[in-house]
């Protein structure tokens, strides 16, 4: 089950059209677990960021996996739970997106904003899965591959839905 909290109301049907999607990946490289999406303003962002990467500024995601574990849960959720208007059961894992820093990217990548948002939503997933580029190189390659898959299957269907 995928959840969204704070969306900004420009994305709301975009994330609806997303959604089925998303849950389709997540229950093929994880399994039936609750995960959620915070969206955030880019101070909140950056000192996530800088907290819990020690990277100035802020990124597009950051991605908390707990596994479930009540003690990882409350680790983090203790920080962030102001984030949050509600936890009604503990999520497996979270994805905090600035849209801000998406935005830039759908410029830089030369992407809508749209298709940088599912790309990233992907990558946050996968991550979720166990996906690692940035601390460990095992499985970048693959993690990459799948996300170019992933987004390349999904967004022609969504884009001839919403006509994007």
């Amino acid at each position: 089950m995928v959840t969204f909290e704070n969306v900004p109301s420009k994305f709301e049907d975009m994330l609806s059209t997303f959604k089925p999607h998303l849950e389709s990946i997540v229950s093929q490289e994880i399994g039936n677990v609750r995960i959620n999406f915070v969206f955030l303003d880019a101070t909140t962002m950056t000192e996530l960021n800088e907290e819990y990467r020690k990277k100035d500024g802020p990124t597009d995601v950051l991605t908390f996996v707990y596994g479930g574990s009540n003690e990882d849960f409350e680790e983090v959720s203790d920080e962030i739970s102001k984030l949050s208007e509600e936890y009604t059961s503990e999520p497996y894992a979270e994805g905090y997106l600035c849209i801000d820093v998406i935005e830039d990217n759908a410029k830089d990548f030369k992407n809508s904003v749209e298709k940088e948002l599912l790309t990233v939503l992907v990558h946050s997933i996968l991550h979720m899965a166990g996906y690692d580029h940035e601390y460990k190189d095992d499985n970048a390659e693959e993690m990459f591959k799948k996300q170019d898959d992933y987004v390349g299957s999904i967004w022609p269907l969504v884009k001839s839905n919403s006509n994007t």
